[in-house]
């Protein structure tokens, strides 16, 4: 993940120039800059944005007849159970199969199939290699940006992947077949999430999810805007004028909020015709605003001929 030296307290005071110096952090706890940046951040990081410097990949290896896994998040001093699992940086899925308190710092995994890692009180062991690439031992889930499964070609012989489709939620089943389908079923409250397969897998696979992660939580002026790289803070300078002008009634409101949701829409690669209405939409909802970027786009439309 990126990281950024732009701190809360730097945005601030470049937002109050443009308010004549008016204050926008009031009282013990500085609000409302700070539940404002918050919903900045969280818009910028929410679904449907993708960004590069905010993806992880996590994963693990199945079992024949197991249809739900608890990835662990690594954390220091955590109680973990038998058959929680995480992929390792150097891409091996490892399990608990002795149940235990984790130590105060992460192992060193075995990096042999089959071989055992003491993290405290207690064991895992390395079910294989994924892949090559490079993976996180921890994370701060926000959603599936994709998820692959690899498996055996019966045809010819070769190892393939293939992707995993991400739904909201699936039932439990008992039919076993190669998975096509994969959901973040639930969530303990501790940042350990258990993703369910359907169908349930018929022999060991391994499975690699990409993950867009989660905003951070603002809780002060020094917070900085992290995972944000400085070289996006036009986009929360901007979200976050829109709203200090929207809380004091200013009719510059109107500019700041088309700036910032045309920076957004603009940066953010890939999206669709209707990804980017959902954005609007919800936008609209926060503030009670319409945005014209539709019109815009359908004007520029109509100059081209295309309508």
């Amino acid at each position: 993940m990126s990281t950024s030296n732009i701190t809360l307290a730097q945005t601030s005071d470049w937002i109050r120039k443009f308010l004549f110096r008016r204050p926008v952090n009031i009282g013990n706890f500085n609000e409302p800059v700070v539940t404002s940046a918050n919903t900045i951040l969280q818009t910028i990081l929410g679904p449907p944005f993708v960004w590069r410097w905010n993806r992880v990949v996590v994963g693990f290896i199945t079992k024949a007849g197991v249809q739900d896994y608890t990835l662990f998040n690594w954390t220091a001093s955590t109680e973990v159970k038998v058959g929680y699992v995480l992929v390792d940086s150097n891409g091996n899925s490892q399990i608990v199969t002795t149940e235990g308190t984790t130590d105060t710092s992460i192992p060193s995994f075995n990096n042999s199939p089959a071989g055992t890692t003491t993290d405290g009180t207690a064991v895992w062991t390395n079910q294989g290699s994924i892949t090559l690439n490079s993976y996180s031992t921890s994370y701060k889930f926000g959603w599936i940006e994709n998820a692959s499964i690899k498996y055996t070609d019966a045809n010819d012989n070769t190892a393939k992947w293939t992707s995993l489709s991400p739904k909201i939620d699936l039932a439990l089943d008992s039919a076993q077949d190669r998975p096509l389908n994969i959901a973040a079923e639930f969530d303990d409250g501790n940042g350990n999430v258990t993703f369910r397969l359907m169908p349930v897998p018929d022999t060991a696979y391994p499975v690699a999810i990409t993950i867009q992660e989660k905003a951070p939580i603002i809780d002060g002026m020094e917070s900085t805007w992290s995972p944000i790289p400085d070289e996006y803070s036009r986009l929360y300078n901007w979200g976050l004028l829109a709203l200090m002008y929207m809380y004091a009634d200013d009719p510059r409101f109107v500019s700041a909020n088309q700036k910032f949701i045309a920076n957004l829409l603009s940066t953010s690669e890939g999206l669709t015709e209707t990804e980017r209405n959902i954005v609007l939409n919800n936008w609209q909802q926060v503030t009670g605003s319409p945005i014209v970027y539709q019109d815009n786009i359908n004007q520029g439309r109509q100059g081209r001929g295309n309508l």
